[in-house]
């Protein structure tokens, strides 16, 4: 893992209302510390809807364009089961749980 990671946690329900919270977070979050990877900690993702899901994509475009790897951390079953149906876990890493990071900025993105 790079020595650099922020970790956005994400919350509730990330749906047509809450989208542009969680990219607005991922941009700001490169934009401030310049991160070697960014880590989106979904362990209190309630429902994600395809506004959501669209909220990922442009999170995974926003950091490619910058280097900077998208790892979803901490998701859950069900929403394992949403993200695999749509594709995601073939574009972003999906980690079951998060790993320890050293020199890590936490930010929070609630929806």
């Amino acid at each position: 893992m790079p020595d650099h990671t922020v970790i956005i946690t994400v919350a509730g329900v990330v749906a047509y209302q809450s989208p542009d919270q969680m990219t607005g977070a991922v941009r700001a979050a490169i934009v401030r510390w310049a991160p070697e990877a960014v880590l989106l900690d979904m362990a209190d993702v309630s429902v994600i809807d395809t506004a959501g899901v669209g909220a990922l994509l442009d999170s995974h475009r926003t950091a490619g364009w910058a280097g900077i790897p998208i790892t979803l951390i901490n998701v859950g079953t069900f929403l394992l089961g949403q993200l695999r149906e749509t594709g995601i876990t073939a574009l972003m890493a999906v980690l079951p749980d998060e790993l320890a990071a050293p020199d890590v900025v936490d930010a929070t993105a609630s929806a």
